[in-house]
């Protein structure tokens, strides 16, 4: 024995179209939100690889303010410098010891550690690519300070 289904009233009908209309429209926003998260993904990837500065060609110079120098000794006992200063504060640049005269600066009267260098000396860097020795990776940046600006 079969049971008839019930008919639905109109205000059922109305009811479950309405249901109906309400999926569809969360479908489609789900569909929209998808594509704009993708969209947000390449944004943001795009943003970081415009934020990378654009690498030096090797042998392009740059300027630097050195407001202090650093003396130190390699495994060897020879002399060894580093100038700190805007916009490498904080690695700083190497300085080979015949460089430091074409700076104003007499490398005897340098102490181990840090030396102030008032007034600052604007000078001249030499830009390179060089290998993060941590990650391996190349990179381009100061590879040595050659002389006054």
């Amino acid at each position: 024995m079969t049971t008839p289904t019930p008919t639905p009233t109109p205000a059922q009908q109305a009811a479950e179209e309405f249901r109906d209309e309400i999926r569809a429209a969360f479908d489609l926003l789900h569909v929209e939100i998808a594509e704009l998260r993708a969209d947000l993904a390449q944004m943001r990837e795009g943003l970081s690889h415009a934020s990378q500065p654009a690498p030096a060609p090797v042998g392009t110079f740059g300027e630097m303010t050195i407001d202090t120098i650093i003396m130190s000794y390699d495994d060897n006992g020879k002399p060894t410098y580093k100038a700190q200063g805007a916009p490498y504060q904080k690695h700083g640049v190497r300085i080979w010891e015949e460089v430091l005269p074409l700076l104003g600066v007499d490398p005897a009267t340098l102490h181990p550690g840090k030396n102030p260098q008032t007034p600052a000396i604007q000078a001249r860097v030499l830009l390179g690519e060089t290998t993060n020795q941590d990650t391996g990776t190349k990179q381009t940046g100061p590879r040595k300070v050659t002389g006054k600006v």
